[in-house]
């Protein structure tokens, strides 16, 4: 294994933890009626950040408010 190599994949994952950390604040930052209008619910967040987050076709989420 190539020290050039072990770098590459070293930041490359740190580039990702960050980028899962930034998606978790902005998603934890949203209120209710914000992630409502991207199709998620408060306990729908985890899954999301997991990546295994199947959306259902909810008819409630298309309600003219």
């Amino acid at each position: 294994m190539s020290a050039r190599g072990w770098l590459g994949r070293l930041g490359q994952r740190l580039y990702e933890v960050r980028r899962r950390a930034r998606a978790k604040a902005e998603l934890r930052a949203m209120n209710d009626l914000e992630l409502r209008d991207l199709g998620l619910g408060r306990s729908d967040v985890p899954s999301v950040l997991a990546g295994c987050f199947e959306r259902e076709d909810r008819d409630d989420t298309r309600r003219a408010h």
